[in-house]
């Protein structure tokens, strides 16, 4: 009794009033009190301010915050780092004292048993679970070799059980994981489904490691847990008996600020904290998010859902094993502000709805619904998703390093998400992600990203896609059914989806990427520094008023009446179409720096009331692309936009943050030249498969391939029911059919292995 009663009177001594409008505080130093403050709280205390001292807070569990946690309008309750503290909220947990053996090879050995675990310290220095090939961390994926799965290596594994296969995905579209289960009674793996990618491929043959295996246990700093014979493996890099002081990745969570029973957290601010040493979450990955490409585990270092006013600011999330802040569900007023998110296994920040609030959800690219089965209602079926909510002034970089499938801010199933005065930059895939049309309404505004797609491709800087509820695997069917009816197209994106004035550099795709029916756009005062803008099936698309440096546009496979317009745009490449057959409700009044692709765009039958000439940019080597040439700006009407307003504001990310490569603008710039069409024999009408533009639109894995671009009617084609934007791509035995030499080189009747509508089949020769 004396013990609770002098507790008591400790804690009641920290609040420095009692009342709830002076901000009583607590002031916490341990994990122990610090927890108890949050019990304090949660009882009905006043306290407005939970103040960590400096130091590590090594969690075995996430802090847990409900609505009985939650502050007032104005007066949220801050959980913040003291003034100058710096405070770690770390998921990593000592080891008990280990009395090790020395086992062989240099590899010590100790009994462990309990809980299995992901990450390994010694001190502050992480080693690196055995792997095959060993890491090095200047490759990207720490290294990859071909043979990791082969057979004379799997032969020297006594049992895998546990091991994982990690890999880019075989078309490129981020990465997948495999569990390996064991091995069969022939010998080879024995795996589990795939995990982290939404579109099931064959993994890369060449890219891939595999790790958590003992007998890959060979490289100095290297360790393996046996979960079931209770032995944890170490190779220290000194060969002497490993040192004191280990610790283990424990909670995937540090912090979840969570409504119960259909109540609402709220009014709650995490500020200035330190977020680390999460456990990887990579192999929870196994939700689709609808039919992107996605598959996600709905867990962050911190994690809110069934919460209101929610803000995680200036903090520093880094060595996470999966994502840093994942916003899910039933979420309003939700702001990411000021943070600084690098080194992690994951995504950056997401904020991902709960596909119950989904009409016609599906979940699979090549899911459908017949029209009779649609919900023909617009909007959300119920309020579980993230909407008005906020990331706002982070400087992402360096995530991605397990899960590629992975975004600096990945938006799905919400609405009305602003993005605005983020840097983001060394990232895998895109830097900012929508995965889908549900329900508009983002305002994505002076971003800064560059060096994106860095292990991956046929992506951009931002990403879109749009299978929404009217989309269709079969391009055809969806062909009949917007023309059918329309109004499908704008069910689920209800309001503009708005990108303006960014900064974007992609090298390896587009600077922009509206993939897959997305939809309901508008892109204006853009700066685009390498890869341009592509524009794939979708409607209502409006792009005007951007600088395409040393880029251009990219439209790909449209549909009839699809109301896009691109317009007063300044484009130094050529259109780059692929499959056009309509053009949108206008393509005019834009600016092209070469004369020769102004003549190529008006024979297309775009452009009428285009001009050529030199923009005159103000200083591209210091970043200033503003429009000098008057007479340019006069004639198509366009406006000059601030050049010194993209990326983070905070002084402490500035100072961090690395610039983009400001491009030397390059109008004489020599580009492929394209193959001439080639009409054979069979009726097909043919050409080679040569850019990014032509391998995205058929969902090629390279640039290669024979791509049908008309079928002669009532040919031999014809009859072997062969369509225009076929791409040819092997032979029935497997030979590559790369070009068309190759296709024409073919004399022996057989199948062709050929893609349609993204999916593989086949036909016979024709």
């Amino acid at each position: 009794m004396r013990a609770a009663a002098s507790a008591l009177l400790t804690l009641a001594a920290a609040l420095a009033v009692p009342a709830w409008g002076a901000a009583p505080v607590l002031r916490v130093a341990d994990v122990a009190a610090l927890r108890e403050a949050l019990a304090t709280v949660a009882a009905g205390g006043q306290t407005r301010r939970i103040e960590l001292a400096a130091g590590r807070y090594a969690l075995d569990a996430p802090l847990q915050l409900d609505e009985r946690h939650s502050g007032r309008a104005g007066a949220p309750l801050e959980i913040a780092a003291a003034p100058g503290a710096r405070v770690v909220l770390s998921g990593a947990v000592p080891l008990p004292p280990l009395a090790w053996q020395a086992w062989r090879d240099g590899i010590w050995r100790a009994q462990l048993t309990g809980r299995g675990f992901q990450r390994l310290w010694l001190g502050e220095h992480e080693l690196t679970r055995a792997r095959y090939p060993n890491l090095d961390p200047r490759q990207p994926m720490g290294g990859t070799a071909a043979d990791a799965t082969a057979p004379e290596r799997i032969a020297r594994w006594q049992d895998p059980t546990g091991g994982v296969l990690h890999a880019m995905h075989g078309l490129d579209w981020g990465g997948v994981q495999v569990p390996i289960l064991g091995k069969k009674p022939d010998g080879s793996l024995d795996f589990g489904p795939q995990v982290g990618n939404n579109r099931v491929h064959e993994p890369d043959a060449r890219r891939r490691w595999v790790d958590n295996i003992l007998e890959e246990l060979d490289a100095p700093d290297e360790w393996y847990l046996d979960t079931r014979g209770g032995w944890l493996y170490v190779k220290p890099a000194s060969g002497r008996t490993p040192a004191r002081g280990f610790r283990a990745s424990a909670t995937e969570a540090l912090v979840r600020i969570e409504g119960r029973g259909g109540h609402e957290a709220h009014d709650i601010r995490l500020q200035g904290l330190v977020f680390e040493d999460t456990e990887p979450t990579f192999l929870k990955a196994t939700e689709p998010l609808l039919r992107s490409d996605w598959k996600f585990h709905r867990v962050g270092a911190v994690t809110i859902e069934n919460a209101r006013g929610v803000s995680v600011e200036d903090g520093d999330f880094r060595a996470l094993g999966g994502h840093a802040v994942v916003v899910n569900g039933r979420a309003e007023a939700v702001r990411i502000a000021g943070n600084h998110i690098h080194d992690i296994g994951g995504s950056a920040i997401a904020f991902v709805g709960r596909p119950g609030a989904v009409r016609s959800p599906l979940y699979e690219y090549g899911e459908r619904l017949e029209l009779a089965a649609i919900d023909p209602l617009p909007g959300p079926r119920s309020d579980d998703y993230p909407k008005d909510s906020e990331a706002v002034d982070n400087l992402v970089h360096d995530i991605g390093h397990v899960d590629k499938q992975a975004a600096g801010i990945e938006i799905a199933m919400a609405a009305r998400i602003t993005v605005d005065h983020n840097t983001l930059h060394h990232l895998p895939r895109a830097a900012i992600n929508v995965g889908d049309g549900t329900w508009g309404g983002h305002v994505i505004s002076h971003n800064d990203a560059f060096d994106t797609v860095l292990e991956t491709g046929d992506h951009g800087s931002f990403n879109s896609w749009g299978r929404d509820r009217w989309w269709h695997p079969d391009r055809a069917e969806m062909d009949r059914r917007v023309a059918a009816h329309p109004g499908l197209t704008a069910l689920d994106p209800l309001a503009p989806i708005v990108i303006r004035r960014n900064r974007l550099r992609c090298d390896r795709g587009w600077d922009i990427d509206l993939d897959d029916g997305s939809s309901n756009y508008l892109i204006e005062q853009n700066l685009l520094l390498a890869g341009g803008l592509k524009l794939r099936e979708g409607f209502r698309r409006i792009v005007r008023n951007n600088i395409l440096v040393n880029g251009g546009f990219h439209p790909h496979v449209w549909f009839k009446d699809s109301g896009d317009v691109f317009e007063a745009n300044i484009v130094m490449r050529a259109h780059a179409p692929v499959n056009i057959q309509h053009w949108g409700l206008r393509v005019d009044g834009n600016a092209f720096t070469r004369e020769a692709d102004l003549r190529q765009a008006r024979a297309a039958g775009t452009d009428a009331h285009s001009i050529a000439a030199d923009p005159g940019f103000a200083d591209p080597t210091a970043g200033d692309y503003t429009v000098t040439n008057a007479k340019l700006l006069r004639a198509i009407g366009f406006q000059n936009f601030p050049m010194d307003d993209f990326g983070v504001r905070p002084a402490r990310l500035r100072a961090l943050a690395a610039q983009p490569p400001l491009p030397r603008p390059d109008a004489a710039a020599v580009e492929v030249a394209l193959e001439a069409p080639r009409t054979l024999a069979n009726g097909l009408t043919v050409k080679t498969v040569q850019t990014l533009g032509e391998q995205s639109a058929a969902g090629l894995g390279r640039p290669a391939g024979v791509l049908v671009l008309a079928v002669q009617p009532g040919s031999a084609a014809e009859r072997a029911g062969y369509r225009a934007r076929d791409v040819i791509v092997a032979t029935a035995s497997g030979s590559a059919i790369d070009d068309v030499a190759a296709l024409a080189a073919l004399t022996t009747p057989g199948e062709w292995v050929l893609v349609r509508n993204q999916a593989r089949l086949r036909l016979p020769s024709p």
